[in-house]
């Protein structure tokens, strides 16, 4: 059984729990919220350009290609980066 103290009221209670018995607070709270807060400002991905299903056959080939371009142009910097950190070291 796992349990964790509780950082509002420092008692003990089951740590499968999210929030504590006695107090009735959120467990780990500190660490959760660190989390949500790192989770929302870093960049998961690549930011390429959004194709809702609904938008015109047309449209969607249009930004298809433009998505394309993107993927590109992303691995062209991303090789004259790996060439420049690769000639510093």
């Amino acid at each position: 059984m796992k349990e964790t103290k509780c950082e509002h009221c420092s008692d003990w209670t089951d740590g499968h729990q999210e929030n504590c018995n006695n107090c009735g607070k959120r467990l780990n709270d500190r660490h959760l919220s660190e989390i949500e807060a790192r989770e929302s400002i870093e960049m998961r991905g690549l930011p390429l350009i959004k194709i809702d299903p609904d938008t015109p056959f047309i449209k969607k080939g249009f930004l298809q290609v433009l998505r394309f371009i993107q993927l590109i142009f992303f691995s062209i910097i991303s090789m004259v980066a790996a060439m420049a950190s690769s000639t510093v070291h």
